[in-house]
């Protein structure tokens, strides 16, 4: 049976800035240059599909400009080839490893970062 997709959970927030954030830095690591928006957009469409979510669309630009935001705040970790290993696992996978270092720290700063904002469900 087909769920009807569900709100996002402040839960959710977190974790899809952590899934446009890592895709950032995996886009830059690839391509030397931060995404367009509409990668943003593709992956966040892609990944409330995956979780069976919906968003309004102001709420995914938000994501997306904060997601740009701490992107660049962890670029320097992709100086580190260790982090660069784990940059081409998040590439290579279609969920994040919440166990893997990277993600790990990407995780607690977007959940920083939504608490700061006190973005709205």
């Amino acid at each position: 049976m087909n769920e009807v997709p569900r709100p996002l959970s402040a839960r959710d927030r977190v974790e899809l800035l952590c899934w446009l954030t890592c895709g950032s830095l995996g886009a830059f690591y690839l391509n030397g240059d931060w995404p367009a928006a509409v990668f943003h957009v593709q992956a966040a469409h892609k990944w409330l599909d995956r979780h069976r979510r919906n968003a309004d669309w102001l709420t995914v630009a938000k994501l997306a400009a904060i997601a740009r935001e701490l992107a660049s705040r962890h670029c320097t970790l992709l100086e580190a080839d260790w982090a660069r290993d784990a940059v081409e696992e998040i590439l290579d996978s279609e969920d994040l490893n919440y166990d893997s270092d990277v993600v790990r720290q990407v995780f607690d700063d977007c959940r920083r970062a939504l608490t700061v904002r006190h973005m709205p469900e």
